[in-house]
């Protein structure tokens, strides 16, 4: 990550997805998952009160001790609209335990990027956990996006240990069940000390 918050999402050799956080990910022989582990501190989501549904206009940070689900997505994109359910799978199942779903909306098309339209929908598709607008593409471009829809795991350090590009169902790959698998993960790891927390986030 440079200075200031901007994730590096770089290629990462094989060797070191396979050994990297969790260990071995469990796949197919000769079947490339598009999945990506590793470890880098969380860039701040960027915002304004006005950019936040379903959280009265209040901002939703980072915390220490929570594990989060950030998924990037748009609402007239197929492929995000199949992820959608697994979201909210989750948003129920960890209801009682730290973990917090996010989505950031950034817009690819006219009608995606009014603020009405993304309430709209958001409320039309039954998601109740928070959403941020991305009108202006900041935050796309703070985690270096390139595709709709990819869905990030943040530790309780707040370091992103995976990402998920594409459906996560795309030709059966099974991409619900491992990031489950991952979360499960997560959870399970212990919680900071709040100055180590302290003190991997510089200048943010």
């Amino acid at each position: 990550m440079k200075s200031g918050g901007v994730l590096r999402l770089a290629v990462l050799p094989a060797a070191f997805l396979l050994m990297a956080a969790f260990g071995a990910v469990a796949q197919e022989p000769g079947r490339q998952l598009p999945l990506v582990l590793l470890d880098l501190p969380v860039p701040e989501i960027i915002s304004a009160p006005a950019d936040w549904l379903n959280t009265s206009g209040k901002a939703v940070p980072f915390e220490p001790g929570r594990v989060y689900v950030v998924h990037f997505w748009a609402f007239g994109c197929i492929n995000c609209k199949r992820n959608l359910p697994a979201y909210g799978q989750w948003q129920q199942k960890y209801a009682n335990v730290p973990l917090t779903v996010i989505g950031i909306h950034t817009p690819e098309t006219d009608r995606e990027k009014v603020p009405k339209n993304v309430a709209d929908e958001t409320k039309k598709f039954g998601i109740t956990y928070p959403v941020v607008i991305d009108g202006q593409s900041t935050n796309w471009k703070r985690w270096q996006q390139q595709m709709w829809p990819t869905v990030y795991l943040i530790d309780k350090r707040g370091h992103v240990r995976a990402y998920w590009i594409g459906e996560l169902e795309w030709q059966g790959a099974g991409g619900t069940r491992i990031m489950e698998g991952l979360i499960e993960q997560l959870l399970s790891e212990p919680a900071p000390e709040p100055r180590a927390w302290t003190e991997i986030r510089p200048g943010l």
